[in-house]
């Protein structure tokens, strides 16, 4: 078995925008045509439409263990919000990002080519409007665990299509871990 050891870093607006331009993760931002909008009545713009085979849309609420990390993707788009006023009483959350697509994460681990900057562990924020509300891109591998500590394990949201199933990404032989 492969370990390969992931150091935290702090989920930042820099992070963001690198996950961004890589089509991993969409940050909470207006569509384009509604920036653009000088029209008195307003606009509507869509950023993004779930495929009708995955479901409506549904809220569901999460509390992370510490794991193990078990890395995961799934074939549409979901939203991650992390706003509580109890956050403060949380452990640290972490999120595991692939920063490639789940093929080429399979394909690395296949060849036994994985190493640690494949991935990023981030230590997400809650209640900071530029961070604690984003799109993780399908196909985008990743995994949330709780920080080990004596406070309450933490709690987020999600919404995602109400029929999209979750995929094991195949590490063949690695294990990760923070």
């Amino acid at each position: 078995m492969n370990i390969l050891a992931l150091k935290g870093h702090r989920f930042s607006p820099a992070i963001l925008a690198t996950l961004s331009e890589r089509g991993l993760i969409r940050p909470l931002k207006p569509a384009s045509n509604v920036v653009k909008c000088r029209d008195p009545r307003g606009t509507v713009g869509a950023i993004y439409t779930s495929k009708a085979c995955y479901g409506g849309h549904k809220l569901i609420s999460v509390r992370c263990t510490t794991g193990p990390v078990r890395l995961n993707f799934h074939a549409d788009n979901e939203e991650f919000i992390l706003i509580d006023p109890r956050a403060g009483r949380f452990s640290p959350l972490y999120m595991i990002v692939g920063l490639h697509k789940h093929e080429i994460i399979e394909r690395k681990a296949r060849n036994g080519t994985l190493v640690p900057s494949d991935f990023l562990a981030l230590e997400l924020v809650y209640n900071d409007p530029r961070l604690s509300v984003f799109t993780m891109l399908k196909g985008t591998p990743h995994f949330e665990i709780a920080g080990r500590s004596r406070k309450e394990a933490p709690v987020f949201f999600v919404t995602e299509p109400s029929r999209l199933k979750l995929h094991i990404v195949d590490l063949a032989g690695y294990r990760l871990v923070v």
